[in-house]
């Protein structure tokens, strides 16, 4: 007797279809994750910068001119050791001094689009 090798075109096709079926179901699932995992990244960075802020503003009694004075030796500093990050999508973030927005500043990024628009991620949302 001989023993039959290799598959069937009909068993290859089937499963093509099953993988078909199965990737038709699982992508709509992440598509659009990534500017939400981007969005959530760069929430993340405004917080770690707002702590750092806030240790300066400790230290020295006053909040910094800039953001890059986080990253110089002064007071207990550097107060970002690895730098100052860019945004998700490489912009540096915006720092305002004198908080719009009744806080003691503002941090925010101009998110995917670059302008000021409804999917900026900022403090004081």
């Amino acid at each position: 007797m001989r023993t039959p090798r290799g598959f069937t075109l009909v068993e290859i096709m089937l499963v093509v279809v099953i993988i078909g079926v199965l990737a038709a179901m699982v992508i709509p699932r992440f598509a659009g994750r990534t500017e939400q995992a981007k969005a959530a990244r760069a929430a993340s960075d405004l917080a770690a910068i707002g702590l750092a802020l806030d240790l300066y503003e400790f230290d020295l009694g006053v909040y910094p001119a800039s953001l890059e004075e986080l990253t110089a030796r002064k007071g207990h500093g550097p107060y970002l050791k690895k730098g100052l990050p860019r945004d998700p999508w490489g912009r540096p973030y915006e720092y305002v001094r004198e908080s719009a927005h009744q806080q003691d500043y503002d941090l925010s990024s101009l998110g995917p689009d670059g302008q000021r628009s409804d999917d900026d991620v900022t403090t004081w949302r």
